[in-house]
């Protein structure tokens, strides 16, 4: 628990400290600021690759230096195989440690361009904020994985599953940081094979090390630019899905967006940053609301898919947890929703169909 506060503590500092010295600007025109956030999540992908390489041809540099004393004696193999596993370790841990960095500073220099307000800001102590989020989102985390709005995400996960679970908490693996699971991916790779070997084989893996550190960094950037938008977006779509106002919806469409979050969030396990701000002003779920009518589900399900295609997921258990609202929905209609919030981030297009 200690090392995981250090962990928030350092990620907050950093985040606060990049937008107090960053000198982006606020950018009122929401097309030029879009183009600057793609600039700037493009720019650590490209980091992030640049950095993987690095760390590759380090580690096969020192393979390849050792060549020749590991195979003098066999004692000598056992000392390389030490000492590249050593290298490794360190060289993975300032790789991951250099990513997480880039990611904070990258998420503070996007909230410095977007305007964040200062009272969002100001909430930086509050978990379920705007600003942590977004360190959450820069340091790889899930989304929310407690029971929240009477919600257990967890809840599918079966008995074994539970108990799994529950014995890993015990022994501290579950919550540890990614950064040794990465570790031990790395180990595990580069200490296959002869250490004679072993520098080639640091050598060919080495576009596969850059390019897993390009995808998990572009999922990074997606994910800080899913929890930006999602601040903003996430009024405009209640507006045009309920233009009565979320307040003055029937209980049978709210009922049917209750039933349709929960059913995303126990398939993927984890209750998004976008859907805690939808449940917190749904407020609690109708007990009774009888059969819920062909319209009101069809309402309910499009906004859902809406919600959902704001996240940016594409995972398979992400396609699970909407498959049937699709169903219900169609097609046609599905591919619409979803190419006019994809128009929304990107092109930051208004919404114009009408939904009904």
């Amino acid at each position: 628990m200690a090392r995981k506060e250090k962990m928030k503590r350092w990620a907050t500092n950093r985040f606060l400290k990049t937008l107090e010295n960053s000198k982006e600007i606020p950018i009122i025109d929401r097309k030029i600021a879009d183009d600057r956030l793609d600039t700037l999540c493009t720019l650590a992908i490209i980091r992030a690759g640049l950095i993987g390489a690095i760390s590759g041809m380090l580690v096969s540099l020192i393979a390849y230096s050792l060549y020749n004393w590991e195979s003098s004696s066999d004692l000598n193999k056992i000392y390389a195989s030490i000492i590249i596993g050593v290298v490794g370790v360190l060289t993975t841990s300032i790789e991951l440690l250099f990513m997480y960095r880039d990611s904070l500073n990258t998420a503070a220099r996007m909230a410095k361009v977007l305007e964040i307000p200062d009272e969002e800001l100001n909430k930086i102590d509050v978990e379920q904020s705007l600003p942590r989020w977004l360190i959450y989102a820069a340091m790889g985390a899930p989304g929310y994985r407690g029971s929240l709005f009477g919600i257990d995400p967890l809840k599918k996960i079966g008995k074994y599953g539970l108990i799994i679970r529950k014995i890993l908490i015990k022994i501290r693996i579950v919550g540890s940081a990614s950064l040794f699971k990465s570790i031990l991916r790395r180990i595990w790779v580069r200490m296959i094979g002869r250490v004679a070997t072993r520098a080639t084989v640091n050598l060919l893996a080495l576009p596969v090390f850059v390019i897993l550190n390009v995808l998990g960094m572009r999922h990074t950037m997606n994910e800080m630019r899913s929890r930006l938008m999602g601040y903003e977006l996430t009024p405009k779509i209640i507006k045009h899905a309920f233009p009565e106002g979320i307040e003055n919806i029937s209980p049978s469409i709210r009922k049917a967006l209750h039933d349709g979050f929960s059913e995303q969030i126990m398939t993927t396990r984890y209750i998004h940053p976008n859907q805690i701000r939808i449940l917190e002003l749904l407020g609690e779920e109708p007990k009774e609301v009888g059969v819920i009518s062909k319209n009101d589900q069809r309402r309910a399900d499009r906004f859902l898919i809406a919600i959902s295609t704001m996240s940016g997921k594409n995972t398979s258990r992400h396609k699970k947890s909407i498959r049937d609202m699709e169903n219900r929905l169609g097609p046609e209609e599905t591919r619409l929703v979803k190419k006019e919030v994809w128009d929304a981030i990107h092109d930051l297009m208004a919404f114009s169909r009408e939904w009904n």
